[in-house]
């Protein structure tokens, strides 16, 4: 009886430890893509509106991830007018997690070894512009 309890656990917890020694994945280089951004005010990647004016628009990003250990990673998150340190960090799926800049947060999923979809917000108080806005990088 011993023996098939112990089959099971190893069946059971298998898939597991194979997953858990995997590893994040590599997400060294830089993703471009563009944004689909909703915005109140002016902002640093947005800087072309008014005070509480509602925009949408399509801004190109490139995030460029120069360092990653295990699960975590830091880079360089620019547009043509402004670009900022981010950090993020692998959830236990291996696939999503999160990042954040100096005054915003993103949640992203890999969905190829090449394709990270992203979604970012900003609401503090001690910026201009309010943000909403999703992007579908490929890494270049």
């Amino acid at each position: 009886m011993l023996k098939k309890f112990a089959l099971l656990l190893f069946f059971c917890a298998a898939p597991f430890a194979a997953h858990a020694a995997k590893g994040a994945p590599d997400v060294l280089g830089s993703w471009v893509g563009l944004s689909n951004s909703a915005i109140i005010g002016a902002g640093q990647h947005h800087p072309d509106g008014g005070e509480n004016e509602i925009r949408f628009k399509r801004v190109e990003f490139t995030l460029t991830i120069d360092r990653q250990e295990g699960r975590n990673f830091s880079g360089m998150f620019a547009t043509t007018s402004h670009q900022e340190a981010a950090v993020g960090a692998f959830a236990a799926d291996l696939k999503s997690g999160v990042m954040a800049d100096m005054d915003g947060q993103m949640s992203f999923r890999l969905v190829g070894k090449n394709r990270m979809e992203m979604c970012y917000t900003h609401t503090g108080a001690s910026y201009p512009s309010k943000v909403a806005a999703c992007n579908e990088l490929v890494r270049k």
